[in-house]
């Protein structure tokens, strides 16, 4: 496997009040001098909590890519977590990480965050 997760995903404030931009944070490394991967951010879709994107459209699913080295390299997203349709309230939320490398090999990661009211 290409990709290795040094330092598993983490979020900031935990627990957090909603609405608010969570910082998601994890070291990774890959075993090639370069590749670029694609990163994938995921909620439960029956919740009341979302992303919202750039476009300020909430959604359940953000994506990006990034290029990651052979040194650990810390992988900060600063997503924000909003409430809208769905069954809640809640007290926790799983945001859920697939991780694509190069090879199309997916790693997966989970974060619970803990929602204050």
């Amino acid at each position: 496997m290409a990709i290795t997760i040094v330092q598993n995903l983490t979020a900031s404030p935990n627990p957090t009040t909603i609405p608010k931009r969570v910082e998601f944070r994890q070291t990774l490394r890959s075993t090639l001098p370069s590749e670029t991967i694609t990163v994938v951010y995921s909620l439960e879709p029956e919740h009341n909590i979302w992303f919202e994107n750039a476009d300020g459209q909430l959604v359940k699913q953000l994506s990006r890519q990034e290029t990651i080295g052979q040194a650990p390299q810390v992988s900060v997203d600063r997503l924000k977590l909003v409430t809208g349709a769905g069954v809640g309230p809640q007290l926790t939320v799983e945001v859920a990480q697939a991780i694509r490398d190069s090879q199309g090999q997916v790693i997966a990661d989970l974060c619970v965050v803990q929602i204050a009211s």
